[in-house]
């Protein structure tokens, strides 16, 4: 893999070419190159590595492929560093060719890993993505009805509807563990107070988030003090599909970063 630190946002990645290919070599490289900016808002350092013979690429084969990037943005979610390799590949290239966009053929695995500073996550907290996970996550806890009964009794009345989305969220990270606050909110109302809960957080069958040790928090700062809150068994082992298309063999939640590994389908 071409080391990323060689490049800037201003600068031409470098195509590590195998096999001696033209296509490689010149077309194949500036396809790809278009194609992964056009996924991203914004991408500091970029490098690609490709792997394929003249044969395999003119059929719309595509062996392999590795990217390594730095300070990226994918539909809103800040990146401090990401590493990602794909096989068995399936291109337009007929089309490439003749200077056509790169498009994908089929859906293919991508295997890598990513890292998010805890500034990284805080900034994504707005994006489409990610609030509309956190909008799930939330709508996917008040569905079971003794769930909602624990939250009312710790915080009283607040908008339990369906449509109810998530006001001004917070995390923070630490050692095995994450804090999250936010103010629950619908059109008619939002709640006085957040709702501030620390959890453990681990990874069963591979798409699936599991909740340990959840407890209420006073204020996110809590989250370092073991004795601190409120236990919560309601919430003990509660789960979270994340879809069968995701596959995490590692969530590394640190006080300044959070590390994820794993592999997830891409769909053309």
């Amino acid at each position: 893999m071409v080391d990323p630190s060689d490049f800037s946002e201003d600068s031409e990645p470098q195509e590590k070419k195998a096999g001696g290919s033209r296509i490689i070599g010149r077309v194949l490289p500036v396809a790809v190159r278009l194609w992964l900016r056009s996924q991203v808002e914004q991408v500091e350092q970029l490098s690609i590595e490709l792997a394929g013979r003249d044969r395999q690429i003119l059929s719309g084969y595509l062996p392999g492929v590795s990217v390594s990037a730095a300070q990226a943005m994918y539909k809103g979610i800040h990146i401090t560093q990401v590493q990602l390799s794909a096989e068995d590949i399936r291109i337009n290239i007929g089309q490439v060719v003749r200077g056509k966009p790169l498009r994908l053929l089929k859906s293919f695995p991508v295997q890598g890993s990513t890292l998010l500073s805890a500034d990284d996550l805080n900034a994504s907290l707005g994006s489409p993505m990610l609030a509309e996970g956190l909008n799930s996550f939330w709508r996917l806890l008040i569905h079971y009805p003794e769930i909602a009964e624990v939250i009312r009794v710790q915080y009283g009345s607040l908008p339990l509807q369906a449509e109810v989305t998530l006001s001004r969220p917070k995390v923070r990270l630490c050692d095995g563990c994450l804090g999250l606050s936010f103010y629950p909110m619908t059109p008619m109302k939002i709640a006085e107070q957040p709702v501030i809960l620390g959890t453990a957080l681990s990874v069963v069958s591979g798409h699936i988030l599991q909740l340990n040790s959840a407890r209420w928090l006073n204020h996110l700062d809590e989250l370092t003090q073991d004795a601190a809150g409120i236990p919560v068994e309601a919430l003990e082992g509660f789960q979270w599909d994340l879809g069968k298309e995701t596959e995490l063999s590692e969530l590394a939640l640190q006080a300044s970063q959070l590390l994820c590994s794993g592999k997830i389908m891409v769909m053309p």
